[in-house]
């Protein structure tokens, strides 16, 4: 006739030993790093886990920018480099943050050779490590105008279509080397008709080493460049 009493003093008991657990499972488990210590001696393998991994993290983080810096100023630097071989008197110091002007068609004649001319003797004239894209690569010259009319200055009359044409001619630097360029350079399409033209671009593609990667035991990075001239 006793037996359930005790059968229900034990249950209770079990019951107050699994919250009283419960409790301090709860209190260490909101515990810092350095009260888990203190309270259980158990080292924070967790905590060093995490430090170890912002210590990767921000390692890679550094290398990245600094590749990336080396990427930019390589960038900026050809990009100057790039001003200086190609535009004929520039000195130094943009009109804006692209533009170096001309104002006479002589000018526009001696701009427009003068890249041609720099592109063929790139390897000889050039301080960087540049070079053609491939070997059947080259100068890519467009002339944009209206189409044809006629221009009267004595009457102050100009009758011109506004429709707009391209005419584009590929000098490849094989050809530059040779007789043919003289034949290309003198042909028809050099004859620029400045009342009607809107502009002349030339685009051609190089590759250039960057070199500074090998002072950090890398293998040297290369680049495209996709260059214009208008």
């Amino acid at each position: 006739s006793f037996q359930c009493p005790i059968q229900n003093m034990m249950a209770q008991s079990d019951l107050d030993l699994k919250e009283t657990a419960l409790k301090e499972d709860l209190k260490f488990y909101f515990m810092n790093p350095c009260e888990k210590y203190r309270a259980r001696r158990q080292i924070p393998w967790k905590l060093a886990l995490q430090i170890l991994k912002i210590l990767m993290v921000t390692t890679q983080l550094v290398f990245f920018g600094l590749s990336n810096q080396l990427v930019v100023s390589f960038k900026e630097e050809n990009t100057v480099a790039f001003k200086h071989l190609f535009l004929k008197g520039y000195s130094g110091v943009d009109e804006d943050d692209y533009s170096c002007s001309i104002y006479t068609q002589q000018d526009a004649y001696d701009s427009i050779f003068y890249v041609i001319n720099q592109y063929r003797q790139l390897k000889n004239v050039s301080l960087g490590t540049l070079g053609y894209e491939h070997e059947g690569s080259g100068l890519k010259i467009c002339k944009q105008q209206y189409k044809k009319g006629t221009m009267l200055p004595s009457n102050d009359s100009l009758n011109i279509d506004v429709s707009t044409e391209t005419e584009c001619i590929f000098l490849k630097p094989q050809e530059l080397a040779g007789k043919k360029a003289e034949l290309k350079l003198n042909s028809s399409f050099f004859s620029l008709e400045f009342y009607r033209l809107i502009q002349v671009e030339i685009s051609f593609k190089l590759k250039g080493i960057a070199l500074q990667t090998i002072h950090a035991r890398e293998l040297p990075d290369c680049y495209a460049f996709q260059n214009t001239v208008s």
